[in-house]
């Protein structure tokens, strides 16, 4: 009996949202800050996992450079609480994403993480 082995690696990055100092703002911090991606074809997954009394959900992201033939289109869950992609990880270079949330009152707020991509061997 053959087994099937697990080939495409997959990052969750774990988001956390609280209220900020001023009404209307947000403070967002992603565990682990900056991605570092050392495989080829690796899910990267953002995952919100605690926002407190504040229902907070993902609207997209933004990634520069914008030509970049690293990352695919984004994915987000029924729920908005992940957002999911794909990264070829070719090249090694410093990607910086634009996260997009959004509020129960339509706020909506960004978030700027970094991935590393350093490819094996590369």
């Amino acid at each position: 009996m053959s087994k099937f082995i697990a080939s495409t690696p997959f990052i969750n990055i774990l988001v956390k949202v609280r209220p900020g100092a001023k009404p209307g703002t947000y403070k967002v911090e992603t565990m682990p800050a900056i991605l570092r991606v050392s495989q080829t074809d690796t899910i990267i997954n953002y995952q919100i996992f605690d926002s407190g009394t504040d229902n907070i959900v993902f609207t997209g992201m933004t990634v520069a450079p914008e030509d970049n033939d690293q990352f695919s289109e984004e994915s987000i869950s029924i729920s908005g609480k992940q957002l999911t992609f794909c990264d070829a990880n070719t090249s090694k270079m410093t990607l910086n994403i634009m996260l997009h949330f959004k509020d129960d009152d339509g706020v909506q707020f960004m978030h700027d993480p970094q991935v590393e991509n350093e490819p094996e061997g590369g």
